[in-house]
């Protein structure tokens, strides 16, 4: 029922009705995640890893800074910060950075950067695509096992639909992940010593996007998962344990074991760029030049996993 069109073959009017449509079914995301109290958890679990992690972060400087005091024989600072301060104006700091990431451009880029926003960048961009892919694998899953998604097909076609789902999706990522860095801040602001206010919400707010853009692949996968499944729990053992397998596979193609001679080499890059991991360092470092790149992956993949998803979704008996 409701077999997809091209959207270029669609009439004008019939375009402008297809991205209404999607744009209905988006806002309808929005007010089911509400109602079904999905977004109070996806708020919950962004909001509660943003405040532990500034809190981890905040309580992990104040231990190293207590041991150098009590090695130095100095006075305990009572709120930590305040030494990791004093450090990032030495050259010994610098010099920290090029031993730890083994590249001098490296070092000097993350130098200028308060270290509470590079610990962000790495933390988001390591965790976050997990919580996505458990809370947004669900989504049509469910509606196809209550068969209500034969009232939204009566009205639209399977492809506004599928579209319409994961804007929706992507839109309550934008917001909880906004909301999660803003939680980060306002803990990291009221426990840290010296706190580089401007810098620190400017790194956040240079990150964020970036954040955003490198999880898409992710929130594809699990939109994938549900377009293929018909149950819940089901969508989200194939989004999780599928994610898993990726990262295998990821880490494998990436092996040097495997890698035995020029088409191998090929192969083996093939398969690493068809998985969502491993495209951050771009995002991470701009600076070095293959930001541009991370970015065409990132958005090349999304559109991989959705267009899969819909391909067995839009023949699919529902």
């Amino acid at each position: 029922m409701n077999a997809a069109v091209p959207v270029s073959a669609v009439p004008i009017d019939g375009r402008r009705a297809f991205v209404r449509d999607a744009a209905l079914i988006a806002r309808f995301e929005l007010g089911e995640a509400l109602r079904s109290k999905l977004l109070v958890v996806m708020l919950l679990l962004f909001v509660g890893a943003g405040a532990l992690g500034a809190y981890g972060y905040t309580e992990l400087v104040g231990q190293i800074e207590d041991r150098a005091a009590a090695v130095m024989n100095a006075p305990a600072a009572r709120r930590p910060g305040a030494a990791l301060g004093r450090l990032r104006e030495t050259t010994s700091y610098r010099d920290m950075l090029r031993v730890f990431f083994k590249d001098e451009q490296k070092a000097d880029y993350f130098a200028r950067l308060p270290p509470i926003v590079v610990f962000y960048a790495w933390a988001a961009l390591l965790f976050t695509p997990w919580l996505i892919l458990f809370t947004s694998a669900e989504t049509i899953s469910t509606e196809v096992a209550s068969r209500s998604i034969r009232y939204s097909l009566l009205r639209t076609g399977r492809l506004a639909y599928a579209l319409g789902k994961t804007a929706g999706q992507a839109l309550i990522v934008l917001g909880v992940t906004a909301l999660a860095a803003l939680v980060f801040f306002a803990v990291a602001w009221a426990r840290l010593a010296g706190f580089e206010a401007g810098a620190t919400a400017t790194g956040l707010l240079s990150y964020w996007p970036r954040v955003v853009l490198y999880n898409l692949p992710f929130l594809a996968w699990a939109m994938f998962a549900s377009m293929v499944t018909a149950s819940a729990n089901l969508s989200r053992i194939v989004s999780l344990g599928g994610a898993v397998l990726l990262s295998v596979l990821s880490t494998v193609a990436k092996s040097t074991r495997v890698r035995v001679g020029p088409i191998s080499e090929a192969a083996w890059d093939l398969v690493a760029n068809l998985t969502p991991y491993g495209h951050n360092d771009g995002l991470f470092y701009p600076a070095g030049g293959g930001f541009w790149a991370d970015v065409a992956t990132c958005l090349g993949l999304c559109v991989l996993y959705f267009a899969a998803g819909f391909a067995i979704l839009r023949r699919r008996d529902v």
